[in-house]
């Protein structure tokens, strides 16, 4: 029998609102009057899954493999680079099993939304 080994991502983003763009979290949109600034999407939720399957596998972080800088990803949506990172993940054979992500902030209420994050 294979040994199991079981290992640990933790993953943290931030972003600052912004009045100019569309708020996604979780790769859902979200009515609300302020998105988050950022260079791809700016989706917090994805972000941080990324960087926490990026950790769990020791393959650096979101920000080595889809650098800020790069035109390639500007204005990307979140969920093409965790398809990404999940194939990056994969290829190197780790099976991910479960995530649990906490969001926190006053506004936008996350519940009604909740579901369709979880469905991407």
């Amino acid at each position: 029998m294979a040994e199991r080994i079981i290992r640990i991502g933790c993953g943290f983003d931030a972003h600052r609102f912004s009045d100019d763009r569309k708020l996604v979290l979780g790769g859902v949109s979200i009515e609300h009057p302020r998105g988050l600034a950022g260079h791809s999407d700016a989706d917090v939720v994805l972000h941080a899954l990324c960087d926490a399957l990026l950790g769990a596998t020791a393959m650096g972080d979101i920000g080595q493999h889809f650098p800020a800088d790069s035109d390639e990803f500007k204005d990307i949506s979140s969920l093409i680079l965790f398809e990404r990172v999940a194939a990056i993940v994969r290829q190197d054979k780790w099976k991910f099993v479960n995530a649990d992500i906490t969001v926190i902030c006053e506004s936008p209420k996350i519940a009604p939304y909740a579901e369709r994050m979880r469905q991407n």
